[in-house]
């Protein structure tokens, strides 16, 4: 009883949260239009009478109410009443049990198939954390064998360095020993003098 309470506006009872909501918006309007319109001047009445029922801008039992109480004053002012449009009424369809019953299933069958995209992904989650950190790991482990092993760049250069002064030294000492049997030859001796 409680709940069927909660969705009621004006008198009228409403079955779901939507058609209460709509009957919300037109009880709202209801009393914009009470606020801001001259409800006493006919003609204003007639063509806020006729600009809604052309719009169809109210179809639930509060605003059709509304409708119907200026279609009773322009009459009671004296409109004839084939000048006044008529109040346009859209009935609610009516749902069949088995039609409810297979909006159900269709609810649970979307409800599992939900789940199982779900826990799948979920899955899939896992299993592209796993890999993501064990190619981090990978990529740690190249840095550090990049910059500490002993094949890095600056290992090279310092290795060539070692060469080339190497190759001088080398160099240097076959000059000199040239340069000292050439000496010895000669006979002249640098100790002498």
């Amino acid at each position: 009883m409680k709940e069927k309470e909660r969705f009621v506006v004006d008198g009228y009872s409403f079955e779901t949260k939507a058609e209460w909501d709509e009957a919300k918006r037109e009880e709202e309007s209801i009393q914009y239009i009470r606020a801001k319109t001259n409800l006493s001047d006919m003609q204003t009445v007639y063509k806020v009478y006729c600009g809604l029922v052309e719009k169809k801008t109210f179809i639930t039992p509060v605003g059709i109410t509304f409708l119907m109480q200026l279609q009773k004053d322009l009459l009671r002012s004296g409109k004839d009443v084939g000048e006044i449009p008529k109040v346009p009424i859209t009935l609610p369809r009516k749902r069949k049990k088995s039609a409810e019953l297979f909006s159900k299933e269709m609810q649970e069958k979307t409800q599992e198939k939900n789940q199982m995209l779900v826990s799948y992904y979920k899955g899939k989650l896992r299993n592209t954390r796993i890999v993501i950190f064990f190619l981090i790991v990978v990529i740690g482990a190249m840095f550090l064998i990049t910059i500490f092993g002993p094949n890095t760049p600056f290992v090279d250069a310092e290795v060539k360095l070692q060469n080339k002064y190497a190759a001088w030294e080398q160099e240097l000492r076959q000059r000199e020993e040239a340069v000292e049997k050439r000496e010895r030859e000669l006979g002249i001796s640098l100790e002498g003098q």
